[in-house]
């Protein structure tokens, strides 16, 4: 990893992206806290969410063949200054709550560009397929740190009564990041001329075609659907089951919020370890999803500890989820930088974020109505058993599957006799 860091190319790319992090993470909590002070409204709360996450699950797909077709630097440079003028309209704005949304979803138009081109450079800007999963960890770790450090930020300038300045901030990360973002020569490469040749549409039904036909990512794209909406449900409800059951004062609660980001970052840094010891097939993404499912349902023991023991059973719990979260993110991310044919990179990366994006938000909406049908707690442990559950019959499918494919190789036609 230090030995990635000491590439200087790859170094002010990952600079970029964490000052660009940095600021996003900020600006995202101030907006939810201006929301919640204009309306009291917990309705316009997760209207604001849905404008923060609606255009990338819109737009990913739709953007995938542009990252195919148009030098990245255009893309992540162009996303950044325009967000320059969204976020500093903003400050103007800040009294006003539909201009606020307006504003929110302009804003993730131009993520999802940004997000798109980024994960599509990573292979070009490592140098090789070697490195992807030492940079997909070094990225996993740097973001679970920055959703810690932003906030803490932007609620010390908010008590202070600054948010113009957490906007202005905001606005200035996206300008250090547009200039070391253009600085990268390799990001100005030019596509194939094939890919430019194709019409728009053409490009993008052939990028279907195209990642569907290759096995390892067939699955990935199946696998990745159950667990995003798992984890779109225990994003949605472990704040009420910390809030409201554990009933956790501000400082516990920052504690446990900062436990499960750290088990994240730990999740992820053990990811190319992991890969380098049990090889790039699926059997790493099963195990962490089945893990974190098992993490999810020991919140019921959790509880009964917490009643005889204290928070402390709380801590622990927030650091295993945290670490399983962590680390199944890190080989699907691997699978698909690695496995993806260069040509088809943006439509792949843009295909995958409209999934992980869309039934992500199908689990954040699914939240309400499993609180309401299982409670708080039973809307944890319930989809964490479920996943446990699918990911040990995905196993058995996955390895029969195999074991045909394996027989069938190795069969030899019967001789021709005369």
């Amino acid at each position: 990893m230090l030995e990635l860091l000491k590439d200087r190319v790859y170094l002010r790319y990952w600079l970029a992206v964490v000052v660009s992090f940095l600021g996003d993470a900020m600006t995202r909590v101030t907006l939810l806290f201006l929301v919640a002070r204009l309306t009291h409204s917990a309705m316009m709360i997760a209207v604001a969410v849905m404008a923060q996450l609606l255009p990338s699950g819109v737009l990913a797909a739709f953007i995938g063949p542009l990252a195919d077709r148009v030098p990245k630097r255009i893309l992540l440079v162009g996303s950044d200054l325009v967000r320059i003028g969204i976020v500093l309209a903003m400050i103007p704005a800040q009294h006003t709550v539909w201009a606020l949304i307006a504003l929110m979803l302009a804003e993730g138009v131009g993520k999802a560009f940004f997000e798109t081109a980024r994960i599509a450079a990573v292979p070009k800007v490592v140098g090789g397929p070697a490195r992807i999963p030492v940079a997909i960890a070094l990225f996993q770790s740097t973001y679970q740190t920055v959703n810690l450090a932003g906030p803490a930020v932007a609620g010390l300038l908010i008590g202070a009564g600054s948010v113009p300045t957490v906007f202005g901030i905001d606005a200035a990360t996206f300008l250090v990041s547009a200039l070391l973002l253009g600085s990268l020569a390799v990001l100005r490469e030019m596509p194939a001329s094939g890919q430019a040749a194709e019409s728009y549409w053409a490009s993008m039904r052939t990028g279907i075609r195209g990642v569907l036909a290759v096995p390892s990512l067939r699955v990935l794209l199946v696998l990745a659907i159950p667990v995003t909406i798992v984890y779109g449900l225990f994003t949605t409800n472990v704040n009420a089951e910390f809030l409201n059951v554990f009933n956790l004062s501000g400082r516990q609660y920052g504690f446990a919020q900062a436990l499960l980001a750290g088990g994240a970052a730990i999740g992820a840094l053990s990811g190319p370890a992991l890969i380098r010891r049990f090889g790039k097939n699926h059997g790493l993404l099963l195990t962490g999803m089945g893990l974190f499912g098992l993490a999810m349902a020991e919140l019921g023991p959790t509880q009964w500890i917490w009643h005889h023991s204290g928070w402390a059973a709380i801590l622990q719990w927030c650091l295993l989820t945290g670490l399983f979260a962590g680390l199944f993110q890190v080989p699907i991310a691997n699978t698909l930088l690695t496995d993806m044919p260069d040509e088809l990179r943006g439509r792949g990366v843009g295909l995958l974020n409209a999934i992980t994006f869309n039934f992500t938000i199908l689990g954040v909406l699914a939240g309400g109505a499993a609180g309401a049908l299982f409670g708080i707690a039973g809307s944890i442990i319930v989809p964490g058993l479920v996943l446990a559950a699918f990911t040990v019959a995905a196993a058995v499918v996955l390895r029969s599957s195999a074991s045909q494919a394996a027989s069938q190789a190795t069969e030899k036609p019967a001789p021709v006799t005369r």
